[in-house]
């Protein structure tokens, strides 16, 4: 758990474009702290995991590596929300794997309201390469863990605001 929470604490702190010494400030302790909650050297106690959590509206769950849900409210801020949500979904209906056809129908230009709402390249890219390794998977040529990693990699580059886009 403290290799997930040290990992979680410095992501946390790169996405908001924080120097360990902001983050510091803004949570009362010194750069030294920050430092060694994201090398693992020291944990936070409780009190700060929930200073952490409050501060900047993450959950405890997600800060422990026990959730990938990043917010509880389940707000969605970056592509990476919405994306992950859309994955949720589509690995839901698609369990079984014996409807995998209905997939061809994603139109990464025009189909899913999303995609139709605007032409947003973020979504084409996303969903074109999903698509195939969706595909892939479904079919047995790569398994479980690897398309989770995929789809993990994938999350992380696309962990960008999305309020220039017209929702």
């Amino acid at each position: 758990m403290n290799s997930i929470l040290s990992e979680r604490i410095k992501e946390l702190r790169t996405s908001k474009k924080l120097t360990q010494r902001e983050l510091a400030e803004s949570l009362n302790i010194s750069t030294v702290s920050v430092s060694s909650y994201e090398t693992g050297v020291k944990t936070p106690s409780l009190d700060m995991m929930i200073n952490i959590a409050q501060k900047y509206n993450v959950s405890i769950d997600w800060l422990c590596g026990l959730s990938d849900n990043i917010t509880l409210d389940n707000h969605i801020t970056t592509y990476k929300d919405i994306f992950r949500l859309f994955i949720t979904v589509l690995d839901a209906r698609y369990e079984n794997k014996e409807n995998i056809s209905i997939i061809d129908n994603i139109d990464t230009e025009t189909s899913a309201v999303t995609l139709t709402l605007h032409k947003d390249q973020n979504f084409q890219d996303f969903f074109s390469k999903w698509r195939d390794i969706f595909k892939l998977h479904c079919e047995g040529t790569i398994d479980d863990d690897l398309y989770q990693m995929w789809i993990k990699k994938q999350l992380r580059w696309y962990d960008k605001p999305i309020n220039e886009c017209p929702f």
